[in-house]
């Protein structure tokens, strides 16, 4: 027992594992006490993430990969810097998401706390699992519980849309497990083993490593979102609770990207060209119709869901940028664009789940989370208002935040994919450069829908309008996370190369120097987050400062009154409503949104959402999810 309080990586997250279980079976047990079961189950799942962000950043410099047995579990971990980085971006928001549910479990009934409380403390066990395992038995087997877990978290609700929710995700994350066991089952045949040093030091077959990285790819992409395997997503992060959802985005798709990386850029060799190709394509479609069809949601949590599959697509134009950069022997490219991919995958956790955790105080004090009758939030809930604010600027990409800094980079690496030598990649450079200025456009007009429709104008509905501040630990949940934002992003020229060295440990290349004097550089281009920041205050404080000095008298205070109406009464009725917003871009591309109805028609989700098999896959998944804890313990 001495190994397990050594401080080391090992006995730290074995620490991590242990208290996420016993807390949440103790918060389980005690169910019936309130507040002493979300105080279990949520400093547990702090004190379990604390750990694992301490195991993490010792990871994140440990050097080469190495293989370790975790003392007392028994379990086969491998670290290495990229499994440090996603222990850090999973466990940063987990933080704040237990945070938030000490107050957020004490205000349910028994049974929703006794469930969420075990399940998400579960999920986090399983994905932390999952991240450091050293084979491809090991991942699966973690996936598969965590996916069961989430299932179990959308379909406690036990509504029609949860219920529905809950049968796609479990369907997609059976299809997705069954893909991954049909890729590492062929690489085993192939190799003897699915340990990854083994593969690693395997030459495969061209014709096997393809069939084997099209299987992962499918898997990998039904956990991430990758569209349009991504059907399961935006109800899923609708139906769960606000803490879970934020889970769901910031761990639970997170794995999905880093098995893609992990496939394509370490198990199997340098890939050919049309692999990184595919993965630009899909990124980029991914990002483009996420940001689209989220401008069409009114339910904030489901918009929510479509811009984390618009910030998946933005992740994987930088692996699939790095995979293109291995084939044509171009390290910049292929430094640059997984430096940038890997900086945004962590980003995206920090204000995705301020916005979630923000969501989630809002539907608490209303019980809406329909935009259309909110409004004038940010009179009754400032501070929350705050923080949704600053994590919807960091979401669209606005200088100095971090979404801004890593977006910056994956810029700075398509324009180097524009000056190839090889003509795709000639051709793809810019188009894919001009789409994720679409997407970041199409992100800024999804600011103004979201804050301004719920925050701002008139209160549209009774219920909106007694909404009182959400109980402090909720509040300083999302409030911290916002304030990450803004550190990650004004600081990000000395935590880049920090990144840097993971992307080069990824692929065995050379540190490269992205940040001097202050300023993120590459070969064209060199901006400096703080000298931004400084000019981005000063641009309103100055003036402010001018007025005040030189007004004296001459000038009275403006009045405060009613929006002016053309000479009536002013009414809630006046504001602009989420539909009216997004109606023009709704006829502009009304092709592409009817393209959802005919990949879907009626016909196949009636029979797919008939009563008996939803209930036939409830007690599928409770068996599973039984038989796959004993295997897990034993």
């Amino acid at each position: 027992m001495t190994s397990l309080f050594a401080w080391t990586p090992a006995s730290l997250l074995t620490l991590a594992l242990m208290i996420w279980l016993l807390s949440g079976i103790v918060s389980w047990l005690v169910a019936a006490f309130a507040r002493l079961s979300s105080l279990i189950s949520g400093a547990g799942g702090m004190l379990a993430s604390l750990a694992v962000i301490l195991a993490a950043m010792q990871i994140l410099h440990s050097g080469p990969a190495q293989s370790i047995t975790l003392p007392v579990l028994h379990f086969a971990a491998e670290f290495s810097p990229l499994n440090g980085l996603l222990l850090l971006a999973m466990a940063v928001p987990a933080l704040f998401c237990s945070l938030y549910a000490c107050a957020w479990l004490n205000s349910v009934n028994q049974r929703k706390r006794a469930r969420t409380g075990l399940l998400c403390n579960l999920l986090l066990a399983a994905l932390t699992a999952a991240a450091i395992s050293a084979n491809g038995a090991g991942l699966i087997l973690m996936m598969e519980l965590a996916a069961l877990c989430a299932y179990f978290l959308i379909v406690q609700t036990d509504d029609v849309k949860s219920r529905r929710a809950g049968l796609n995700q479990f369907l997609s994350g059976r299809l997705g497990t069954l893909c991954l066991i049909l890729a590492f089952a062929l690489l085993h045949h192939a190799s003897g083993s699915v340990n990854y040093d083994v593969l690693r030091h395997t030459e495969f077959t061209p014709g096997v490593k393809s069939l084997a990285f099209l299987l992962s790819l499918l898997g990998f992409g039904l956990y991430a979102g990758i569209i349009p395997l991504h059907g399961w997503v935006p109800q899923s992060h609708s139906s769960a609770p606000a803490q879970a959802a934020a889970l769901f985005s910031s761990a639970l798709m997170k794995i999905g990207i880093m098995g893609v990386i992990k496939v394509g850029l370490d198990l199997l060799g340098a890939p050919p060209l049309w692999w990184g190709l595919m993965v630009l394509l899909l990124a980029i479609l991914t990002a483009f119709i996420g940001g689209l069809y989220a401008l069409m949601e009114h339910d904030i949590r489901r918009l929510l869901a479509y811009h984390t599959l618009e910030n998946v697509g933005i992740i994987l134009l930088g692996v699939g940028g790095a995979m293109v950069g291995v084939a044509l022997k171009l390290p910049v490219l292929a430094s640059l664009a997984l430096l940038a991919g890997l900086f945004h995958l962590f980003n995206h956790g920090l204000f995705k789940t301020a916005l979630f955790l923000g969501a989630g105080e809002i539907e608490m004090q209303t019980g809406i989370k329909d935009m259309e009758k909110l409004g004038g939030m940010a009179r009754l809930m400032p501070w929350t208002a705050v923080a949704m604010l600053i994590a919807l600027m960091s979401m669209a990409a606005l200088p100095p935040l971090n979404g801004f800094a890593s977006e910056w980079l994956l810029y700075q690496s398509l324009f180097q994919l524009s000056g190839s030598h090889v003509f795709i990649a000639r051709l793809l450079g810019p188009l894919l450069a001009v789409g994720l200025a679409l997407t970041g456009a199409l992100a800024l007009m999804c600011i103004a829908k979201v804050f301004g429709v719920t925050f701002l104008g008139a209160p549209r509905s009774q219920a909106a309008a007694d909404a009182t501040p959400a109980p402090l630990p909720m509040t300083l949940a999302s409030l911290l996370l916002a304030l990450l934002c803004v550190i990650f992003g004004v600081a990000s020229p000395w935590l880049i190369p920090h990144f840097s060295a993971v992307a080069a440990s990824v692929l065995n290349a050379p540190l490269m120097p992205f940040a001097g004097q202050g300023a993120a550089m590459t070969g064209t281009s060199a901006v400096s987050a703080p000298m931004i920041a400084l000019l981005l205050l000063a641009m309103p404080v100055l003036p402010w400062l001018i007025a005040s000095l030189l007004r004296g008298q001459r000038l009275p205070n403006r009045l405060r009154g009613d929006a002016w109406a053309c000479g009536y009464g002013h009414s809630p009725d006046m504001v602009v409503t989420a539909t009216g917003f997004a109606q023009p871009l709704r006829v502009m591309f009304a092709p592409l949104y009817r393209l959802r109805q005919r990949a879907t028609p009626a016909a196949l989700v009636t029979a797919l959402h008939q009563g008996w098999l939803g209930a036939f896959c409830r007690r599928l998944a409770f068996i599973e999810l039984a038989v796959l804890l004993v295997v897990a313990f034993a």
